[in-house]
């Protein structure tokens, strides 16, 4: 029997455009004045970032990643991608005919341009490029996770799922707070999907077959992660009919604390693959 989804979370204005623009409006305002001043770095009192990093640095090392194309989905200041760029590329690009690309979007425009000074501009200020050390761009763009599609993300006649890794820190507890759904498990009366079920969807959207999803949350458990992206019953539908779904490939290890006889953590970090089903 599939395991029961996991309650919705309350809605709270932590999951609200709203909050999010005023958030990074105030953030690029402190950065004007102070360049050092680059913004939060979300679940840093958990070193939730260096542990991405060291997960996936463990992951290329074993010849398990060859990431050549990242996403990173609600990028806030662009630190993530930066910190994945510095690691992955540290050398350089092994295969040098081997085109990367590294894009952060967001839904806020002010994060947006937050991340494109915090990285840094160049020339070509509007496609939002900044040049790393290792000479690997980094580019931002403004999307929607639920409203946009993947083609936008692509160039004309590219494969729109095309991304070898997806990465998220801290979307998909925004976008679940945002959800007003309660009239099933499913999503509105009219049987329109939730909002996790749109997520995991656009996920699958953009990964390559034996692409990777690494996210952290700290509104989810682990168990309750998996079940939202682990769902069992779209896998046997994908299965049959020559579909994608996402299987667990790893976890980041946090320090847990005992309360009352129940073990637990504040963050956790979960490492998903796409698989598609074999065409017949």
């Amino acid at each position: 029997m599939p395991a029961p989804r996991p309650a919705h979370l309350e809605p709270s204005e932590l999951g609200t455009k709203e909050y999010w623009d005023k958030l990074y409006a105030t953030e690029l305002a402190n950065h004007e004045s102070n360049p050092k001043d680059t913004g939060t770095v979300w679940f840093d009192d958990a070193d939730a970032e260096a542990k991405m990093v060291q997960f996936l640095a463990e992951l290329d090392d074993e010849g398990n990643l060859n990431a050549r194309t990242i996403l990173d989905l609600g990028c806030g200041n662009g630190s993530l991608l930066r910190a994945v760029r510095d690691e992955i590329f540290a050398d350089g690009v092994p295969d040098g005919d081997t085109e990367v690309k590294l894009l952060g979007v967001d839904y806020s425009e002010a994060s947006v341009s937050l991340a494109r000074s915090v990285v840094g501009e160049v020339a070509d200020a509007e496609a939002g490029a900044g040049a790393g050390a290792d000479g690997l761009p980094i580019s931002f763009a403004v999307w929607d996770m639920l409203q946009g599609s993947a083609s936008e993300l692509v160039q004309d006649g590219q494969a729109a799922a095309c991304w070898d890794l997806v990465l998220d820190k801290g979307t998909f507890d925004a976008i679940s707070l945002g959800n007003t759904t309660r009239d099933n498990d499913d999503g509105g009366a009219d049987g329109s999907p939730s909002v996790e079920v749109q997520y995991r969807a656009q996920v699958l959207n953009l990964l390559r077959p034996g692409g990777r999803f690494l996210i952290t949350s700290c509104n989810w458990t682990e168990t309750e992660l998996c079940a939202w992206m682990e769902d069992e019953e779209e896998r046997e539908r994908a299965a049959q009919n020559g579909g994608a779904w996402l299987v667990k490939a790893g976890r980041v290890a946090y320090p847990s604390f005992q309360f009352g006889g129940v073990q637990g953590q504040t963050v956790c970090t979960v490492c998903f693959e796409k698989r598609v089903a074999p065409v017949s």
